[in-house]
């Protein structure tokens, strides 16, 4: 509503233009009703005033309570405030607890991890030495898995033992040389054979010069005019026997003997010999027979003089040994055949129930072996074996035969 702009003036003579207005009522009327208001508010209840003061307190606390109310808040707050700083401080605790235990753990974890790789390291470092190593070490014989051609030699010696009653062909590995010839290497390694280490006579190497002519595959061999050769029977059998030995499986047509440059080499009971003959035949279809010497784990397989028209005859020498008894049998008298046959250049051994084949029976399985190669098999199985197993050699399949007997490490010997 807008401000009255009239002035007192006006509002007089506008009132005075208002009709008049007149009580009726008795003076009396007016004055009993005057007072008797005044008597009602003299008959005002006692306790009005003091719930009045009590009214004024509590308005008064009211306007004055949010002045409390802040410091009793200021005062919660410094409480809440502690509180949460000591609940902060906790959670910091559990979280630096928690962080030492999860570093902790994972301290464990890369410790166990790397215990772990260790373990499979040295696990894979062992699985590597067992590929590495040789399944025929501490067999008697050279078994073609462990020989490379390509990248080696095999050279095989003739040497008397101590008692110069037998020959043992003992065989030995070089790495190959290029540039040398196969002579060339063999007379070289004679010089670093051990013989009496092996418990044989020290026979090599030859005072002797050698030759080799491809062409003619002719080996000449010259020696001193005091070569021992000529001194009793013993050492012109040796030499006879070992140089058959030696040469006659290696491909050699003709070996000539010289002494000084002159043909011929006294022999003793042999006489005069300019040549000695190499037929491989004469070392073919022979027995394995043993010979033990002391000192040595394995007994030598040694290969009889006498040829045998089939594997069953050579078998039953090599139960028996040798006509003098100076060789062993190699054959023991529990191992009992049902039947031999061959099947595909293969020897069929078929053995009877009572046959029980044991660890011990190695060197005789190796004998047998070395025998099966006289009569040019190409490898030997077993029927109604007792075991699946024996040594490296899995008796459910068909056996590798050996390259060749008697086999030694000149190079860490």
């Amino acid at each position: 509503m807008k401000k009255s702009q009239l002035s007192d003036k006006q509002l007089e003579d506008l009132l005075g233009q208002m009709p008049k207005i007149k009580d009726h009522r008795d003076s009396r009327d007016i004055y009993q009703n005057i007072a008797h208001r005044v008597e009602k508010r003299k008959k005002m209840p006692a306790w009005i005033i003091p719930g009045a003061a009590l009214a004024a307190v509590l308005f008064l606390a009211f306007i004055l309570s949010p002045g409390l109310l802040g410091n009793n808040t200021s005062e919660q707050m410094s409480m809440d405030s502690k509180s949460a700083t000591g609940e902060k401080s906790s959670m910091e605790m559990d979280t630096a607890i928690s962080d030492d235990s999860a570093k902790k753990s994972a301290v464990e974890k890369e410790n166990t991890l790397l215990r772990d790789s260790a373990d499979k390291k040295e696990e894979a470092e062992e699985f590597i030495k067992m590929d590495k190593a040789n399944p025929y070490d501490g067999l008697i014989s050279v078994y073609p898995d462990e020989f490379d051609t390509e990248a080696s030699e095999i050279f095989t010696y003739a040497i008397p033992d101590q008692q110069a009653q037998a020959v043992v062909p003992v065989t030995v590995t070089r790495p190959k040389e290029t540039g040398k010839t196969w002579i060339e290497s063999y007379t070289e390694t004679m010089q670093m054979l051990k013989e009496v280490d092996w418990g044989l006579t020290d026979y090599y190497p030859m005072d002797a010069s050698w030759s080799y002519e491809e062409a003619t595959k002719t080996l000449s061999i010259d020696v001193k005019e005091d070569h021992p050769f000529r001194n009793g029977s013993t050492p012109n059998v040796i030499f006879v026997d070992a140089m058959t030995q030696n040469f006659s499986r290696k491909g050699i047509e003709r070996m000539m003997l010289t002494t000084e440059g002159n043909p011929g080499i006294d022999l003793g009971n042999y006489g005069q010999m300019e040549e000695l003959p190499l037929n491989a035949k004469t070392t073919k279809r022979r027995a394995y027979l043993f010979l033990s010497v002391e000192g040595m784990s394995n007994p030598y397989l040694v290969p009889t003089k006498e040829q045998h028209k089939t594997i069953t005859e050579a078998f039953a020498q090599m139960w028996k040994g040798d006509e003098i008894g100076y060789l062993s049998p190699s054959l023991p008298e529990n191992f009992k055949l049902a039947k031999t046959e061959s099947n595909d250049k293969v020897l069929e051994i078929t053995l009877k129930d009572e046959t029980k084949l044991q660890e011990d029976f190695m060197p005789n399985l190796e004998a047998i072996l070395m025998t099966a190669s006289e009569f040019d098999y190409k490898g030997v199985r077993f029927t109604n074996a007792n075991i699946d197993q024996l040594g490296p050699f899995n008796l459910k399949e068909v056996l590798p035969l050996p390259l060749a007997p008697n086999k030694k490490n000149i190079e860490s010997e």
